[in-house]
């Protein structure tokens, strides 16, 4: 028969030494933290406008807004940048410095909040070269990383997720 509770006496060795182990790891991996290359919460206002750079490559692409959207936690820190126009195309950049991250992994994030019924569309984030022309980004701009997802229910209803590296 097996019990398990807090133990007493002469059998507080072991556990003591495993709570000694506990701390050792705790202490020697509390300084191992992440690499943050990129972060934007657009927390500073009208200040996005400064880090972001909308392409002209085309007279008509859709223009980005920032707002919090129609549902929310939290009305300034829940804010993001959302399309103003349906049937739009969209191309907007921000810089960050040049990095490796060889010989280690690589994360990449981000939040998508859809607030109506979309038939087509979708969102792609890409990851470009640091001397991408911001400016002239366009679909044809050569870039490493494209991941984000793309609804079809206009033709299959359906909903694609997708990564393409090179």
């Amino acid at each position: 028969m097996a019990a398990a509770g807090p133990r007493r006496g002469a059998g507080s060795a072991p556990a003591l030494g495993a709570l000694r182990l506990v701390l050792l790891l705790g202490a020697a991996l509390g300084p191992a933290r992440a690499a943050v290359y990129f972060q934007e919460q657009f927390l500073d206002g009208a200040n996005w406008h400064k880090r972001w750079m909308n392409s002209e490559y085309k007279p008509d692409l859709g223009k980005f807004k920032l707002t919090a959207g129609k549902f929310y936690g939290d009305p300034v820190r829940d804010k993001g940048l959302q399309t103003s126009e349906n049937s739009k195309f969209y191309a907007i950049s921000s810089r960050f410095k040049p990095f490796s991250n060889k010989g280690k992994t690589l994360v990449i994030q981000y939040t998508v909040k859809h607030e109506q019924k979309i038939d087509c569309g979708g969102g792609y984030v890409k990851i470009f070269s640091s001397n991408l022309d911001q400016k002239n980004l366009s679909g044809d701009s050569h870039y490493y990383i494209m991941f984000g997802e793309f609804s079809y229910f206009c033709i299959t209803k359906t909903l694609h997720s997708f990564t393409v590296t090179f």
